[in-house]
Order: C-alpha cells, then structure tokens, then sequence
C-alpha cells in the first residue's frame, strides 16, 4: 500500500492529479494518512457507514439528511456558511460542483481526499465523489480510496491505480484453533462445507472456528462454504505449515470425502490421497493418475498435468512412473508448453525399456510442433442451427419456449460439478438464461462452475465461461468486473489456442472498457482479427461499432452496426436479445445525420419494434420504444408518448445504462433539464464517462433554472 501512496502525494506536490483505490483497506489502514505524511497538505476526510450504505427514505432524501451525507463531511470545510451545493439537481451536479471546490482549495494547497469504505456511502454520495474524481484530473487533487472491490461502479470505472491490500493472517492474531482451521480451507479443493466442515471434525474443530478469520476479513463466507479474500494468504499458510501438519490435514479429508458426492470422490479424494502421502504411494498414485486421465478427457488440461506429474513422483513402480510422465508429456504438448514435453520424455524414456511405451513418447515428439485448439466445437455456443437446443429456439425468436426448457436445467446446474459437462454446456446454459431474462441465474452458474474450476485448475473451460459472465456483468451494470472477466478471457484464450474465443473476449473488453472512456484494445486490430464463423465474428465487430459511438464517431459506427445488423438477418437470428444492435444503430443514424439516413433510422426502428414483440427482454422493448421515439416527429406528440413509454418499461428493470440513454435523447428533444440531470447521475454511477460528457454538453447548452442552495448534512 506504501508505495502507491507515496506516489500519489509526490504527484499532487508537484501540482499533478491522481487517485489509488484501496481494496479491502479498513477505516484504520487510511487513518495512518495523517500528521507528516501530509505535510503541506490539505486533508479533507469522509467515510460510509451501514446508515449511510442504505436507501433513503423519501423524507430524509428531501431534506438532504442521508442522500450525500457521506459527500457533506468531505467538503464542509470547504463551504462558505449556509452556502452549498443544489442537490435537487443530482449526483452529476452535486458532483461537478464539489469538484470546482477542490479545485479552488488546491490552487491554494494541494489538497488529499481521504475516502474510507466508499462502498458504503450512500449511493448518491458514491456517484458524486466519483464524478468529483472525474472532475479534478488536472488539479492538485489527490484521492486515497478505500473500497472492499477495487472493481466496484463507479470507482472501479475511473482508470485509477487499484491496490489490494495483503491482510496476513498471523497466528498471533486469530486463536490457535482458527489458524489450524485456515490450514484446512487452505488445503481444500472447493471451499465447500462438506468438504471442509467433515476435515475440520475429523480433526476435532468446528465450523464456527473459522469465524474469526471472517470477522478479520481473511476469509469470506460464501453461499456453499468460504473461500480466502487473497489467495495469496490460502498459498502462505499452507507454505508455512509444516510437512506434517499438512499430511493430518489431507488425512482428514480422506477420512471425510465419504460422505462427499461420487462426481467429487475420484479428483478430490486422490488430491487428498496425495497430500496425506509420506513418501512413494502406490495407490495414491494410481488414484492420482486416474484423475489426471479423466481430467484431460475433460479438456482440463492444467489439473492433468499437474496430476500427471504428481502421480510419478508418488509412484514407487518404474513403469507406472514413466506412463504418467508420458501423460504428463502429451497433456504438456496440447499446453504448448514444448519445454515440459522434452523434460517428461527424457525422465520417462530413462525409466523404461517398454517397446509400447516408447513408441508412444516417439509419437508424442513429433506432434509437439503441431498445436492444436482443444475445444474445436466451442464456436457451435454462438452459431444459428446449434445443437443445444433451448439456444436455437432463442435464436429463432421462441424465446418463452426457450424459458421454458431452461428453467430447470439452471437450477439443477448450480447443483451439478461443472467438470462433469462438456466444455459448452454450462456457458450455453447462462447464455440461455441470460437471453431469456434470467440473468441472476445466469450469474449463479458462473459464478459457482468458475470458481469450482479455478479450484480444480481446469482451465480449459474458463475462457468461454469468462465470456459470458462478462456479458452479464455488462447487461447488469457491474462494467469494470466485466472489463476483467473480459479481459481474463482473451488472456487464457491466446494461452490455449483458443482463437475465436479471444476474439470474441477481446471484443468484449473493447466494448465495456470505451463505454468507460479507456478502451483496453485497439478497434481497427480487434475488427481485423474477426475471424471464424460469420455469427462468431459479429461480437467483436458488434464491439466495434460500439467503441466507434462512444467516440462520437457516428458515420464509421452507422457503417459498422449496420452490418451486424444485416448480418443477423441473414443468419435468421430474430431474438434481438441475443445481440442488441438497434438502439446503438438508430443512435447513429441520428446523430450522423446525412442525408437519407433518417429514413434508414426509421426503418430500423419499425424493424426493432417487430422484433421486440416476440422477445421476453423488457429491456429490449424499451429500447425499441427509444429508437421510435428518436425518429418519430416530434410536433405531433408521438415522440413524446414512445419515449414516456419506453420510460416506464426501463423503470421495471435493473438496466439503468439503457435508461440514461433513453433520458438522454428524450432531453435532448425537449430540452427537459430534469431529465438531462437524471441521465448524468445514472451515467455516472455507471461510469459511462464518454455518455455523461454529452449529457454535459446538452446542458451546458441550457440556462440554469436554479441557484446554489445550502447543503446541510448531518
């Protein structure tokens, strides 16, 4: 933490601007900020609290009580008397306004904003401070602020430096029952109750040991057991542990795994096997290699290799030691990891004389240039015609038929091991889910298969599931998790050969993190890598178009939405759920402007109304309304009446990015203030920089009906 912070304050000294988020920093990690290190400073300090972290009640929002409480305490000493801020007029406002304060306070003296637990400060506290963050850029203005996820909206959209704060877990700290207990979670495959409740009984501790190390925030409670905040803690505290404390602990869980499920014993049962080992083990090793086999039948090539590998140490037999290095070799080839593949054939050709053997370690070698995609099928997730059977009903507009099939198979799927699906199964499931509305489920799923295949180290499967919970962090509002899951993707992706995938993922970083003001990849690289299928290459080029838009760059982006638009036609893709391009197309239109562009804006428009009729997606409808709206004439009131109703079709959904931009266009043709304002604080809590600069412009344009009022806070 020191070191990111010692920059900072060198920056604001030299008259420089900047912010460090701090995740996982408690009040008492930001308190040390005081005294000599900011000597020459201006301190100014706020923190959330649970009162101030809940929704306000309509009374105390009106009297400005709660709403911008946490705001109030930042900047009161900076206020002249009664004089303040207008909050009536919203976050952005509020926000812009406090940030022209600490501008003026820091062309007197550099100026420090300390932020404790942002995360719970009333949600217009938090979209002002990040719009004040915004704000200050070019001033002496440093801010220091402490949130439990560095990615959390909107701070985690402001491009600052993100710091995750180690928090050791010192035995001098927790009680000795609950630091023998970490050992336990740190040595379990899953985190799961059962795994890790029946170890700790074996052991003679309970469940309620690990409490104490929740309470400290080492760990976390999850919705099937717990898991570290920082997996480097899990890696120390088994490091740490002595050799044979770390055989009692695998032990247990042998003596444990029991009463696990059949789908769980073969991995983790010859995991534990392996750890409670004292020396060559012959049927740990044969478990081990079994698992190993299953894994890379599997495609999770990552926990093979490492199984492999462990099952020849483990095996006191020659020959079995030198056919699971032969595993460990071919697994190691389809890494591309041509370095391990010499290293297992070399220690495997020195063990054994066996003919068989060595023919199949020749026949390895010579396949080791040659670096396959694993999941060849992955692109059947995204194509028209796919086998799974409730995608093609999406995609041929049924989607209620499609909701029907998928419910029960979402339920049992958060029950199920996702190492027992095939490499498809669960990312088409969320994406079902998702296209059908059903986007926590779709959330559920991914988040439980990809933490439970982080685990086992099956990485094969990540990046298609990374994918998709990228989208649904999208649609839902949670854009710098996207941006990671994205980004993450497109990393393991290129790792494993998995080149439509990356495509795809890397377009999908380009669309969030442009609609952030700081997009992460190039669009003319990302348009010229489109590769695969037609329907594959219509996410990243989708992307495109977008990043294009939040350029301001309508006539390129007109270009590039229409053809996904008339892509998807083609394709007979008629859930416009799937891939939404109408509204981001009509936008462009519009804006552009050309001749004979409004008559293609209208006729885009009538055609996503069409097909809205036949989607479950309210959101979907909404924006249809939106784009009639833009088009329509607006002397005849039928504007009006299409963007009021797309209003109220956004108010029974979470999707506050559409909402903004329906506001936005509405105020933009009626030059209703109110709205414009509503519209920047919904952008801002979002972080969609590039849309609340336009809503700035528009109203930048307008006369202020108001004067400053007094921003009274208790």
């Amino acid at each position: 933490m020191r070191q990111p912070v010692q920059t900072l304050l060198e920056h604001v000294r030299r008259g420089l601007g900047g912010a460090v988020l701090l995740g996982g920093a408690a009040p008492a990690d930001l308190a040390v900020i005081a005294g000599p290190v900011v000597e020459g400073l201006s301190l100014l300090r706020a923190g959330g609290d649970v009162s101030a972290g809940q929704i306000p009640s309509e009374q105390t929002a009106e009297r400005g009580l709660l709403a911008f409480s946490g705001l109030a305490d930042l900047i009161r000493p900076l206020l002249d008397g009664e004089a303040g801020l207008d909050l009536e007029r919203g976050a952005g406002h509020v926000g812009r306004a406090a940030g022209e304060l600490l501008v003026q306070a820091a062309a007197v003296q550099p100026v420090i904003a300390v932020i404790a637990d942002a995360h719970l400060l009333d949600k217009p506290s938090a979209t002002a401070v990040a719009v004040a963050v915004r704000a200050t850029r070019r001033a002496p203005v440093a801010w220091l602020i402490g949130v439990d996820d560095v990615r959390r909206a909107p701070f985690g959209a402001l491009g600052a430096v993100a710091v995750q704060v180690q928090r050791p877990a010192g035995s001098g700290d927790l009680p000795k029952a609950t630091t023998r207990a970490l050992l336990v979670l740190a040595a379990s495959a899953t985190g799961h109750i059962d795994e890790v409740g029946g170890a700790l009984e074996h052991l003679g501790l309970r469940v309620g040991d690990l409490a104490p190390a929740v309470a400290d925030g080492v760990v976390e409670a999850t919705t099937s057991g717990w898991r570290f905040r920082d997996l480097g803690v899990a890696t120390s505290i088994y490091a740490t542990a002595t050799p044979t404390e770390r055989q009692e602990t695998h032990t247990a869980f042998v003596d444990a795994i029991s009463e696990l499920r059949e789908a769980e014993k073969g991995e983790i049962l010859a995991r534990h096997l392996a750890g409670a080992a004292v020396g060559t083990d012959g049927p740990a090793a044969e478990a081990l290699g079994r698992s190993a086999d299953g894994a890379r039948a599997r495609g999770a090539l990552e926990a093979a290799r490492s199984s492999y590998g462990r099952a020849a140490s483990l095996s006191p037999d020659q020959g079995a030691r030198a056919r699971w290095l032969s595993g460990a070799a071919d697994t190691a080839r389809l890494l591309g990891d041509l370095g391990g593949v010499g290293r297992a054939i070399r220690e495997a050709r020195v063990l054994t004389d066996d003919a068989t053997l060595h023919h199949r370690l020749d026949g390895i070698a010579t396949r080791t240039s040659v670096l396959r995609t694993p999941q060849t099928r992955i692109k059947a997730l995204l194509e028209s015609g796919s086998h799974t059977t409730a995608i093609g009903l999406i995609l041929a507009g049924r989607a209620i038929d499609a909701e029907a099939m998928l419910a029960p198979v979402v339920s049992s799927a958060l029950l199920s091991d996702p190492l027992d699906m095939g490499p498809l199964t669960v990312p088409a499931i969320a994406a079902g889910a998702m296209w059908t509305c059903d986007g926590r489920g779709a959330a559920a799923v991914l988040d439980r298969s990809i933490a439970l295949l982080r685990a086992y180290g099956a990485a094969e499967h990540l990046p298609a599931m990374l994918v998709a919970r990228a989208e649904v962090g999208f649609r839902s509002g949670r854009w710098p998790a996207a941006r990671d899951d994205a980004m993450e993707a497109a990393a393991l992706a290129s790792r494993l050969g998995q080149g439509p995938v990356r495509a795809v993922a890397r377009g999908m970083a380009l669309r969030v993190s442009s609609l952030m003001g700081a997009p992460l990849e190039d669009a003319t690289v990302i348009e010229a890598e489109s590769s695969g299928s037609e329907a594959y290459a219509l996410w990243p080029q989708h992307a495109v178009g977008v990043a294009l838009l939040a350029d301001g760059k309508w006539d390129a982006a007109a270009t590039v939405l229409g053809g996904v638009a008339e892509a998807l036609e083609r394709l007979g893709v008629r859930d416009p759920s799937v891939l939404p391009v109408a509204g981001d197309l009509v936008e462009a239109l519009v804006r552009a402007g050309q001749a004979g562009q409004a008559a293609r804006a209208r006729e885009v428009a009538e055609q996503a109304r069409e097909a809205s009729s036949a989607s479950m997606s309210i959101v979907v409808r909404a924006v249809a309304e939106r784009c009639l709206g833009q088009v329509g004439q607006a002397k005849g009131g039928k504007a009006k009446l299409h963007f009021e109703k797309a209003l109220r079709l956004h108010a029974e959904t979470d999707d506050r990015y559409e909402e903004a931009r329906t506001l936005l266009a509405f105020g933009r043709q009626d030059g209703d203030r109110a709205r414009l304002e509503a519209a920047a604080d919904r952008f801002a809590a979002l972080g969609a920089w590039p849309w609340l600069t336009r809503v700035e412009e528009e109203l930048a344009g307008k006369r202020s009906r108001k004067k400053l009022g007094a921003l009274t806070a208790k």
